[in-house]
């Protein structure tokens, strides 16, 4: 070489510049120029060459200690060009063959780790393809989100057979979503379906539980609790709403059937509608009986009680009880109550009012009577005024104010009937068109 200032075993000085010689396929090269002098600058880039050794160490034991190796290809050629545009001056063929080393390493264990990944890959796709045919979706949907986890995880395999594997799992991953699609939509309709088949039954016993064809209907509702066992699988939550409906339905049927057994025991040959007829006239006679201007003793209005509550069965079993003897029943109750309650506050004042002539008895009656209508009335008046000053928008509140209205009233009309059959016995006993009244 010509104008060579100084020689270096792997590179010299030409001029002001200097040198890297050529190596394997490299041809020589510039790597940079002389600052203080030739000898200075030469040892400059012998030191700098030792930057590329410790590289290629540090590389090299880090592929040692890594459990993926594979993933070091890449930097391998990296570190090729690296130490190809490299200014440094040193030996560069053993740190090539350091690489070329590592490199035959690496690509003979990536040649068994495509194997093992080929293998690995074909079990999860063979997992993802029984995915499909699972019958718990929700189950499934998990399963293959966690393999599609794992086949990302996995590294690639041999060339021979990537581009199928890859493309045969995302074909199957994608089937899975829309057989899934159809398959909700299908158990959509399937649910739909149930669903109405429970409202069937839900509106057919609705329209029956107050029949009074009872034989007949306990038939039904025994077909009816079969039909229900029958309808097949809806959300669990629904069918718990709709078991407990049609549950009370069933009670109150039943609770009917029951006592209607009972009455039937009572009236073997009769009908139901008879047995209607007979047990209401025959209790609301009896209340009837109880009502008596002259006393109400305590084992009057003991039985009296007695009667509402078998009133209220006999109203529990039979809907169509006809509307005059329910105003009958009631208005008999609602005279002894109010007539109990007119002796106990005679009796306050008047301890001794059975000894009186039975003249006196009715005068004060119809005194204390005439009191308790004028507080009924003022209480009336004043409810009257709270409800029409309460807000409607309120509805509860407003219909409970309402209902207690309406039965101050009922109870005042009571009272005035009471106080007019009081009346009308002073009228027979005093033989005159007006009675009398002495002030007790």
């Amino acid at each position: 070489m010509e104008n060579i200032q100084l020689e270096h075993e792997y590179g010299y000085v030409r001029g002001e510049e200097i040198y890297l010689k050529g190596f394997l396929d490299y041809p020589d090269r510039k790597i940079g120029q002389v600052k203080q002098s030739p000898e200075a600058s030469l040892k400059y880039f012998e030191d700098r060459f030792q930057l590329a050794i410790r590289k290629v160490e540090d590389l090299a034991q880090k592929i040692e200690e890594s459990q993926n190796k594979g993933s070091y290809l890449m930097k391998l050629i990296h570190m090729r060009r690296y130490l190809a545009n490299f200014d440094g001056l040193g030996n560069y063929v053993t740190l090539f063959t350091r690489l070329d080393e590592n490199e035959a390493q690496l690509r003979a264990m990536v040649a068994v780790n495509r194997v093992k990944n080929y293998e690995i890959k074909s079990a999860l796709l063979a997992e993802a393809e029984a995915c499909i045919d699972d019958e718990d979706v929700n189950a499934a949907t998990d399963r293959i989100k966690e393999l599609k986890l794992k086949w990302i995880k996995t590294g690639t395999v041999l060339d021979d057979h990537k581009d199928y594997i890859e493309y045969r799992f995302d074909e199957v991953y994608a089937n899975f979503f829309e057989h899934k699609k159809n398959m909700l939509k299908s158990r959509t309709r399937v649910i739909k379906n149930n669903m109405q088949g429970y409202k069937n039954i839900l509106y057919h016993a609705e329209r029956l539980k107050f029949s009074d064809d009872f034989e007949n209907v306990f038939a039904t509702f025994r077909e009816m609790q079969q039909d229900w066992k029958d309808c097949g699988k809806i959300p669990h939550a629904k069918a718990t709403q709709l078991w407990e409906k049609f549950r009370q339905i069933n009670d109150i049927f039943f609770t009917r059937y029951k006592q209607f057994k009972l009455y039937k025991e009572e009236l073997p040959e009769a009908s139901p509608l008879e047995i209607r007829q007979k047990i209401s006239k025959k209790i609301c006679a009896e209340m009837e009986s109880l009502v008596d201007l002259n006393s109400q003793t305590a084992q009057q209005v003991e039985r009296a009680k007695e009667l509402l509550m078998e009133w209220k069965n006999v109203t529990i079993v039979f809907r169509d009880i006809e509307e005059e003897m329910h105003d009958r029943f009631r208005l008999a109750s609602d005279k002894i109550f109010e007539l109990s309650y007119l002796f106990r506050v005679v009796m306050r004042k008047y301890p001794d009012v059975a000894t009186k002539p039975q003249e006196d008895q009715l005068r004060i009656k119809v005194s204390f009577m005439r009191e308790l209508i004028r507080k009924d009335e003022a209480e009336i008046q004043l409810a009257d005024a709270n409800l029409a000053r309460m807000n409607k928008k309120l509805l509860v509140e407003y219909k409970k104010a309402e209902n207690n209205l309406n039965t101050q009233k009922r109870k005042l009309a009571v009272k005035r009937i009471i106080l007019k059959d009081l009346e009308a016995i002073l009228h027979t006993l005093k033989g005159q068109n007006k009675p009398a009244y002495r002030r007790y």
